[in-house]
């Protein structure tokens, strides 16, 4: 599971009552409100799940130069999936454009790696020729880029059956009933007076803890990025 960044919407991107309803899931006694809420939250925890927007948008990152993101020289950025870079800025200390960097066909910037989000800034902070001039050293950088899945990828069953059965949780949430348990809880053990129960162990995912959510972290695996490891 990914750590949780801005999330850039306010509706859902992908969800419709026909993709849900070809997907399984079941609407009656709903009102369209409460569905756009429940696709809502479904693509949000779906691009946690990810580590990226699940369509692709560009998008803007401020960082500072002393953060624990940028690592010998590489600075991981907010998303994975990064499809392109506009230009990255520099700031000194009194807020102030110090430097812009267009794009990244230069020797000043470079994506180290598209897929973990990772943007080479190496070779203008050892050449930058502010060094030893107090008060100007740039100490905040801001990128503009594009992130994103490949195109078409949010549109995979996989990827929509996800979704729907998230969106599904959400919506029983809504009406009182119809999950594991109050709140959608993971159950491992389960016992009533004539049957008992252990799965198991679930994983913590970002659709949650149950069965199902577990069921739809796994229908995204393919795609799921683990930054900290590609680290």
């Amino acid at each position: 599971m990914n750590n949780f960044n801005f999330y850039p919407f306010t509706t859902p991107q992908i969800m419709t009552d026909d993709v849900f309803q070809a997907y399984g899931g079941l609407s009656a006694n709903t009102s369209e409100e409460q569905r756009k809420s429940a696709y809502f939250i479904a693509e949000m925890a779906a691009s946690d799940d990810v580590g990226t927007l699940l369509v692709q948008t560009d998008v803007t990152g401020s960082y500072a130069l002393n953060s624990p993101v940028i690592l010998d020289g590489y600075l991981k950025l907010d998303y994975s999936y990064v499809n392109q870079v506009y230009w990255v800025r520099f700031y000194d200390f009194k807020e102030a454009v110090y430097y812009t960097i267009s794009g990244t066909a230069n020797w000043f910037a470079g994506l180290r790696d598209s897929k973990y989000g990772l943007l080479d800034i190496n070779y203008y902070l050892s050449n930058c020729a502010c060094v030893g001039r107090v008060g100007t050293y740039p100490y905040q950088l801001e990128v503009a880029y594009n992130v994103g899945l490949p195109t078409g990828t949010y549109g995979n069953p996989n990827f929509l059956l996800a979704l729907t059965t998230y969106s599904q949780i959400i919506l029983n949430e809504i009406q009182g009933y119809g999950n594991e348990a109050p709140g959608d809880i993971g159950v491992k053990n389960y016992q009533n007076q004539s049957y008992r129960e252990s799965r198991v162990a679930l994983l913590r995912t970002s659709f949650g803890t149950s069965a199902k959510a577990n069921f739809a972290h796994k229908l995204l695996t393919r795609y799921r990025v683990y930054r900290s490891g590609g680290l």
